[in-house]
């Protein structure tokens, strides 16, 4: 059960809403990969700690919320 953790999910979970909000606002599709960085740097300061699992999480969140976006664009010919 290591894998599926609270604080995994909430990465992933924020970086996958973050990054889809980019249907609305553009700059948002950057979002969830620069919060997911910069909460990790955040606690690399505060807590002497960079936790690789809450960045990779958070990174793949984003990018299956691009490959979601992407396949479901292209399915409804939203061009």
């Amino acid at each position: 059960m290591r894998i599926f953790r609270w604080d995994f999910q909430l990465h992933f979970f924020w970086g996958f809403v973050l990054t889809l909000q980019g249907v609305w606002w553009p700059p948002f599709f950057a979002a969830g990969i620069a919060v997911t960085v910069i909460k990790e740097a955040l606690d690399l300061w505060s807590k002497k700690h960079w936790c690789w699992g809450d960045f990779w999480y958070g990174i793949l969140g984003s990018i299956t919320a691009l490959i979601y976006l992407y396949v479901g664009c292209n399915r409804l010919n939203w061009r």
